[in-house]
């Protein structure tokens, strides 16, 4: 029998409290993840009404079987009938019960019925593809009269849990109405304090072993910093991921978020981006002083639930923006018009000093706007990595700030923002992955915003000199 600790009890009573659907816990590696998962599944099956299944999801078959074994142990051999072999892993009860391992695939799991429980061993290691599928089958099934399904993960962040993954944004979105979140993370600004790195890591309170472990990999990350993203992403929980494909890392935008805001003064400069087919449309504005707001308007057809659906994002991601009022919705439409745009920024920021926006899509934006000045930016490579340079200089070494009210909309359309570098060195905004699922909208309208403030005229310094 596993011997429970603190930090797995308070998740079992958290994640299984009436009105949870979801439960996560997220810890480095070497937190006893494997075992954990085999003993929810264990425990759950032993408790499971006859004919009923519980699932055990992980990358693949081959990937969770180590969660499955542990779950043998823990149930024994004499009450089971298992099957263990290449393809296939479960265990079945006399009564008809079943505790069945499944590789991460959607496909051949829709309508999930007469399933009280689900185990997901290291959701942040499957396929970018299947991986997508089978959450979006899993949370679809949520909430089903037909399915009372519970869903519980277990894993790292990585290596899928970057920004804009789902897993990362379930963990980092904290705790909701109907999620529970554990996440033990570390912070990047103290990765070699021993102290630090030890509370990161739930077991090495009561494991020597993995204490000096822990430290031997700190001394070695030190030596060489090839090491270092390694050990962040799985011994503090901070995946690195490739920064290459980043827009912002997350270090610099949170440079942006701890800076003082200042009010709004003057004009602003604003960046668009009119939406078509699926995507939103956006407004980024800069003031002179390098305060930052954003708004979205999204299409009304199909509802936001359905496009949480069809984006495979956490239930409610979108419906939180809508409640911070800085996603409206265009009630009724599948494609929002330009003049809704317009009227939202008019309502929120006034006149501007200046719109900047696609040249093709000029036309249609000037239909609505009358008498504003709108300013044409071609997309060409040279132009666009010239706005992502001055994006990236005005969030790492200022002034830009973002006030509360526009955090989330900011924050969730960068983490799903994704570049392409060419092999000349320019950098442009690209679609992640094929079905232009990622809500990457404010931040083509926010790089277009930076671009023009990085180019307007700034106000002449005065300068003082002194007589005699």
């Amino acid at each position: 029998m596993i011997e429970l600790q603190p930090f797995q009890r308070n998740f079992i009573a958290e994640a299984y409290r009436p009105g949870i659907d979801i439960g996560a816990i997220s810890a480095p590696r070497g937190s006893g993840k494997t075992t954990f998962t085999g003993w929810l599944a264990a425990e759950a099956f032993r408790q499971v009404e006859k004919h009923q299944e519980i699932l055990l999801v992980a990358g693949s078959v081959d990937q969770g079987r180590a969660s499955f074994r542990a779950a043998r142990q823990f149930l024994g051999e004499d009450d089971y009938r298992y099957t263990d072999s290449a393809q296939r892993c479960y265990a079945t009860r006399a009564d008809g019960a079943k505790l069945i391992l499944r590789g991460a695939s959607g496909r051949g799991l829709q309508g999930i019925v007469n399933c009280p429980l689900c185990v997901a061993d290291e959701p942040g290691a499957w396929k970018p593809v299947d991986g997508e599928l089978m959450a979006e089958a899993l949370f679809g099934a949520l909430g089903k009269p037909e399915s009372p399904l519970r869903l519980l993960m277990v894993g790292t962040l990585a290596p899928g849990g970057i920004p804009g993954h789902w897993w990362h944004d379930l963990c980092l979105g904290g705790n909701q109405e109907d999620t529970h979140v554990t996440l033990y993370q570390g912070d990047p600004k103290r990765w070699d304090d021993l102290r630090h790195i030890y509370s990161v890591n739930p077991l090495a309170r009561i494991s020597p072993d993995l204490r000096r472990k822990l430290r031997i990999e700190r001394d070695k990350a030190r030596r060489d910093p090839r090491l270092k993203g390694y050990f962040l992403s799985y011994r503090l929980n901070v995946p690195t991921g490739d920064e290459s494909t980043m827009l912002l890392t997350v270090p610099d935008w949170q440079l942006a978020l701890e800076r003082e805001i200042p009010p709004r003064d003057g004009r602003p400069i604003v960046g668009a981006d009119l939406g078509g087919g699926r995507a939103w449309s956006a407004a980024a504005a800069l003031w002179p002083s390098g305060r930052c707001e954003a708004l979205a308007i999204a299409p009304g057809i199909p509802t936001i639930r359905e496009q949480e659906k069809r984006d495979i994002v956490p239930a409610k991601t979108y419906s939180r923006l809508v409640e911070s009022g800085r996603l409206r919705v265009a009630e009724g439409l599948r494609v929002p018009p330009p003049s809704l745009l317009v009227d939202a920024i008019r309502k929120e920021w006034g006149r501007p000093r200046a719109v900047i926006c696609d040249r093709f899509r000029i036309d249609e934006l000037a239909d609505a706007a009358g008498n504003w000045l709108l300013v044409p930016r071609v997309t060409r490579w040279s132009d666009a990595s010239a706005d992502i340079r001055a994006l990236r200089k005005l969030v790492k070494d200022g002034p830009l700030s973002v006030p509360e009210d526009s955090r989330a909309l900011l924050t969730a359309s960068l983490a799903a923002a994704m570049v392409k570098n060419d092999d000349q060195g320019s950098t442009r905004l690209v679609k992640r992955g094929s079905k232009n699922q990622a809500r990457d909208d404010v931040s083509a309208a926010l790089v277009l915003a930076a671009g023009a403030w990085d180019r307007a005229p700034k106000p002449p310094r005065l300068r003082f000199a002194l007589a005699g």
